[in-house]
């Protein structure tokens, strides 16, 4: 063997198994790479990120932090505090609840516009074409007179195959007794809303769409709104926050604290 083959054969001796290991090195970067790109797309195509709690953090509307809202809000805290700490609204609540579920409703939010079904964070569009026509006198209880957006809301499909609309044009007659009212109590439209204080699609409604709504519609005295409550039993501080906002109600301040939590972060 001539030198410098010997001299070629010292080198690949070294420098295979540091190959080898940087090769190594390189396929699991790109596998962990990888996972973390395919993690980030099932998050933003799933829709489960919860974003009022996330991590380990403490939630914004924590009890805690529901009594810091309580005091910004210059509620009596003294009152406001019992009353959130003894569960003393506990009941209002689950009859909201229970309420919401003779009626249909098993997720948040649910909208029943002049009776209409509505289930889900809609956009701005799909709530102006509903009251629209109940304002006009054109509402109706076929849903293929709606647009084809509501149309296929009305013929949605569960995973099983079984119908699950989000969109019933048939009007349910909806008790609104005992219930908020933010609006003209004359209004030609009536807007019942089921909602959680933690749901992500909650706070999206009331980030993107609700603004609109109560522009175009409240502020105008032609709709008013009414919440009733209806907290979903997995999201663990729902429940405490819909019970301060009828703890804020003694004090004349139900609006007030139902913003302030969903401006919460």
């Amino acid at each position: 063997m001539s030198e410098n083959s010997e001299k070629k054969s010292t080198l690949l001796e070294k420098f295979v198994p540091a190959l080898l290991v940087i090769t190594v090195g390189l396929a699991f970067l790109v596998g962990v790479l990888w996972q973390k790109v395919e993690n980030i797309g099932k998050g933003s195509t799933t829709g489960t990120t919860d974003t009022v709690q996330q991590g380990t953090g403490e939630s914004p509307i924590s009890v805690d932090n529901l009594k810091k809202i309580a005091k910004k809000l210059d509620l009596n805290t003294n009152d406001f505090n019992k009353c959130l700490d003894d569960g003393i609204k506990a009941d209002v609540v689950k009859k909201d609840s229970d309420y919401g579920g003779t009626v249909g409703v098993s997720g948040t939010p649910a909208f029943f516009i002049n009776g209409r079904f509505l289930g889900g964070a809609y956009p701005f569009a799909s709530f102006k074409e509903v009251i629209d026509r109940e304002l006009d006198g054109k509402g109706s209880d076929d849903y293929k007179t709606y647009s084809k957006d509501l149309q296929d809301a009305a013929e949605q499909k569960d995973q099983a195959g079984n119908p699950s609309p989000s969109f019933i044009a048939v009007a349910k007659n909806i008790d609104t007794s005992n219930s908020h009212v933010l609006g003209n109590n004359d209004a030609k439209v009536t807007i019942v809303e089921f909602t959680d204080f933690e749901c992500p699609y909650c706070i999206r409604h009331f980030t993107q769409t609700w603004p609109d709504i109560k522009k175009n519609y409240i502020d105008t005295n032609k709709v008013k709104l009414i919440v009733k409550n209806y907290p979903l039993p997995f999201h663990p501080n729902a429940q405490k926050a819909a019970e301060a906002a009828e703890c804020a109600s003694d004090q004349g301040k139900y609006w007030e604290m139902h913003d302030a939590i969903f401006s919460a972060k």
